[in-house]
């Protein structure tokens, strides 16, 4: 295999989401106003929510585990922290209370999820099935209407501009990123999880706790999909019922795209983070287009199937790289 082959094949197994981030900025060139910084911040804004529950499924994929009620937790947790603090304890003028109760909340949902599926050896996919029918339904059943006119200091992280300029809410995507990243690349207990999801035997025996190193990673889950909904909560300022409904499918398509195995073990955070711009700037660009939402349907369904694609693709580069 040539040099030139092999740094194309090098392209291809592990930058590729890179080069559709390129691709597709150099695609924007073409729709007036997308390379404007205030444009860049916004879709950087909007991303922020999603990139936050995509990191979660990020480690439960890991370990070759799936939660699909991240997106319930998404509303449930920052539903149930207003609903409690705000209304039944009228606590306003503690606002910091309902923050850390919201991350409290997604925790304690991540909890019940690993604990569940790990220490009771149920299907993780039927577990958090069930468990996201269930906090949909409570989020329904408190919010019916959605609540309205919350207090500043509970939206600031999703709604306040350091400077009048700059979205908080990017600053907190930006550094859960940094810290996924040494927690993954850097820490014990990246290195633990990772094991794990590529042989779980070999893991075991080489020491690693597996039901505890999988229960913490339902925990960061459902931690990461709080402090999303926390963002979005202070981006619309607003709670709603059905905020964050059918998102997972995106949420799978971040974490595929971004070269996340849903076999466990494979995946880096730097692909993540760009799987998550891909998808905001095909939404930014379809806004700026004026694009119906029936056509978004279709176009976020062929993201999907790209995703599944690409995954499959660079699995079997992966196999002709090693075999070469």
């Amino acid at each position: 295999m040539t040099s030139v082959n092999k740094l194309v094949f090098l392209v291809l197994e592990k930058h590729l989401i890179w080069a559709l981030l390129a691709l597709l900025c150099l695609a924007g060139l073409a729709v007036p106003g997308f390379l404007s910084a205030r444009n860049i911040l916004n879709v950087m804004w909007a991303a922020a929510p999603l990139g936050c529950m995509v990191l979660g499924l990020f480690f439960v994929l890991l370990t070759a585990n799936v939660d699909l009620s991240l997106e319930s937790t998404f509303a449930l947790a920052p539903a149930l922290a207003i609903v409690l603090f705000f209304q039944t304890l009228q606590l306003e003028s503690y606002p910091i209370l309902a923050v850390l109760g919201t991350l409290l909340f997604g925790a304690l949902a991540g909890l019940v999820n690993g604990v569940f599926s790990v220490k009771l050896r149920v299907s993780s996919f039927l577990v958090s099935l069930g468990t996201m029918l269930l906090m949909r339904g409570i989020v329904v059943y408190l919010i019916p209407e959605g609540i309205y006119y919350l207090p500043e200091n509970y939206v600031y992280l999703g709604s306040a501009k350091l400077f009048g300029i700059l979205p908080v809410a990017v600053l907190v995507w930006i550094v859960i990123f940094l810290v996924a990243w040494l927690l993954i690349d850097r820490h014990r207990l990246g290195k633990d999880i990772l094991a794990l999801g590529n042989n779980e035997h070999a893991a075991f025996v080489a020491g690693v706790n597996i039901e505890r190193t999988k229960i913490i990673c339902f925990v960061v889950a459902g931690f990461l999909a709080s402090l999303g909904g926390l963002l979005e909560v202070g981006r619309l300022e607003s709670v709603v019922a059905d905020m964050g409904q059918g998102d997972i499918m995106m949420v799978f398509a971040g974490t595929i795209l971004g070269g996340t195995a849903m076999t466990g073990g494979k995946g880096n955070v730097g692909g993540v983070f760009a799987a998550v711009l891909v998808i905001s700037i095909i939404e930014n660009l379809m806004n700026l287009h004026g694009v119906p939402p029936s056509i978004r349907q279709v176009v976020f369904g062929a993201v999907l199937l790209v995703a599944i694609y690409l995954a499959s693709l660079q699995e079997r580069l992966r196999h002709a790289r090693l075999e070469s």
